[in-house]
C-alpha cells in the first residue's frame, strides 16, 4: 500500500516538541523527506537550542525516513524563506508546509512581553 506522502517534501514549522513533533514523525512515516523546523526558544521565546530539530530529525532518520533540520524562526520573512530554500536544496522542490510554529492559546499570548510577543505578532496574526 503506497504512502500517502510518499516522496513530497514538506516542511513543519516548530516540529521540535509537542504535537508538533508529532506531525513531523507522522509526515515521515508517511513517506514524506521532512524538514524540521524549530529554532528551540523556550517557552516565553527566549533563546535557541538546536537539540529540539535534531533530535527529532534522528528520530525519522533511525525509523528509516528522511529529514533535515532547521533552526530559522518563522516571525521574519527573510529569515522564514530560508526554510524554504533549504527544503529546495536538499531535496529538489518543496509540496508543502504545515505551519505550527508560534501557535499559542490566547491566554498564553496575552501574558507574552517584548521580544516573544513581537515573534507570535507577526508569525501568527499576521498570517491569517
Amino acid at each position: 500500500m503506497a504512502k500517502s506522502l510518499q516522496d513530497k517534501v514538506v516542511i513543519v514549522t516548530g516540529a521540535g516538541r509537542g504535537i508538533r513533533r508529532e506531525i513531523a514523525l507522522v509526515c515521515a512515516a508517511e513517506g514524506a523527506k521532512v524538514v524540521v523546523n524549530d529554532p528551540g526558544g523556550a517557552p516565553d521565546g527566549a533563546g535557541t537550542d538546536a537539540a529540539p530539530a535534531e533530535e527529532v530529525v534522528e528520530e525519522i532518520r533511525k525509523a528509516g525516513g528522511t529529514a533535515v533540520p532547521n533552526f530559522e524562526t518563522v516571525a521574519e520573512a527573510i529569515l522564514a524563506s530560508r526554510i524554504v530554500k533549504q527544503a529546495v536544496d536538499a531535496f529538489g522542490r518543496l509540496d508543502g508546509v504545515v505551519k505550527n510554529a508560534g501557535i499559542l492559546l490566547q491566554k498564553q499570548a496575552a501574558r507574552l512581553r517584548g521580544t516573544a510577543r513581537q515573534q507570535h505578532e507577526r508569525g501568527t496574526l499576521q498570517q491569517r
